[in-house]
């Protein structure tokens, strides 16, 4: 079809005009968002973001945990350390305790000893007399 023929032919001219009219509103359609698309991208956007919440939620609410268990384990640390001082401390009494018995019994070894020397001294001189 040559340029010329529509010229001059009136029909051509609607026929071509309709034509382009059509192929220019496929492109502009093709072109516009739909109402659908805006939907779906709307909904998976919203789908996303409650699945990133999710995640959030969960991710928040294992590092309450973590935190609970570190909490957790601290208070067992410092009760053991409490009471591992609260038995050093016994620990050193008794070395303290044990250590004045031993004074007093080598005190006491050593006045019997003595009485010993005294009672064989009297026996002697009892005997001599």
């Amino acid at each position: 079809m040559d340029m010329g023929d529509i010229a001059g032919n009136p029909i051509a001219q609607l026929a071509f005009l309709i034509l382009s009219a059509a192929g220019g509103y496929q492109v502009w359609r093709k072109q516009q968002p739909t109402d659908a698309k805006e939907r779906a991208d709307s909904e998976g956007q919203i789908a996303a973001l409650g699945t990133w919440k999710e995640l959030l939620e969960g991710e928040r609410a294992a590092r309450a945990e973590e935190r609970a268990a570190r909490v957790k384990a601290e208070e067992r640390a410092d009760k053991f350390a409490a009471e591992r001082n609260e038995a050093l401390k016994e620990l050193w009494e008794m070395k303290g305790q044990i250590k004045a018995m031993n004074d007093t019994l080598a005190a006491q070894t050593a006045e019997l000893s003595s009485l010993r020397d005294q009672v064989r001294q009297l026996k002697e001189q009892l005997h001599a007399q």
